[in-house]
């Protein structure tokens, strides 16, 4: 059976990754940053999984009163722009124009937390660099809640062979971008592509799927 290795921070979320692989590869959790030492002494696996937003490797950092604060003062000013949306005497397309605002100030207030926690796409890409350096023919995709259109250009570019937006998926298409991955990186192409220092990487579209080297 495959060997896959998943990274997260949150044991809850490591717990529920094993429902969509189970019975599909041996599963291996890698809590971070408790378990990083093994992380970085295994034998390679078939392919490694891993949040992006991730602590440092001393792990998180504890809130200050101060962003405590910030961070409910944001979310008071969130909760109370979208109280508004079908308050006031807005058209549809005004609605929806504020609606995105309020989106906006909501994901801002996520930031919030994210920073006050230590946590950072930056640390999700080390992860990668040195997963990278000491398992070079192992395919790497992350795998996050938290992951924007931004993120995924860069994880791309950083080495990622596929990023995926935890939940987007039903488990079963998951499994087949997992599989993808893997295929397409240690195929000719791709092993092509690495010898001559580019990353290569897959990206998968409703249309179909075309891969590409950065």
């Amino acid at each position: 059976m495959r060997r896959l290795v998943f990274i997260d921070d949150d044991k809850t979320e490591l717990d529920a990754f094993s429902g969509i692989v189970a019975g599909e590869y041996e599963y291996l959790t890698i809590h971070w940053p408790n378990d990083s030492a093994r992380l970085f002494a295994m034998s390679a696996p078939d392919i490694f999984v891993s949040d992006l937003y991730l602590p440092a490797p001393t792990g998180d950092t504890v809130p200050t009163e101060a962003q405590r604060n910030e961070a409910a003062e944001q979310a008071r000013k969130v909760a109370e722009r979208f109280a508004r949306l079908y308050s006031n005497a807005l058209d549809d397309k005004a609605r929806l124009q504020e609606t995105m605002k309020a989106i906006a100030d909501a994901y801002a207030m996520l930031s919030l937390q994210w920073m006050a926690l230590g946590q950072s796409p930056d640390h999700g890409v080390e992860v990668l660099a040195k997963v990278k350096s000491l398992y070079p023919e192992t395919p790497f995709v992350f795998y996050s809640r938290k992951i924007t259109p931004e993120d995924v250009i860069r994880v791309l570019q950083a080495g990622a062979v596929d990023a995926i937006r935890k939940r987007a998926l039903k488990n079963e298409e998951v499994l087949v971008r997992l599989a993808a991955a893997q295929n397409f990186y240690r195929g000719e192409g791709a092993h092509k592509i690495r010898e001559q220092g580019f990353n290569a990487n897959i990206t998968l579209t409703n249309a179909g799927a075309f891969s590409s080297g950065n």
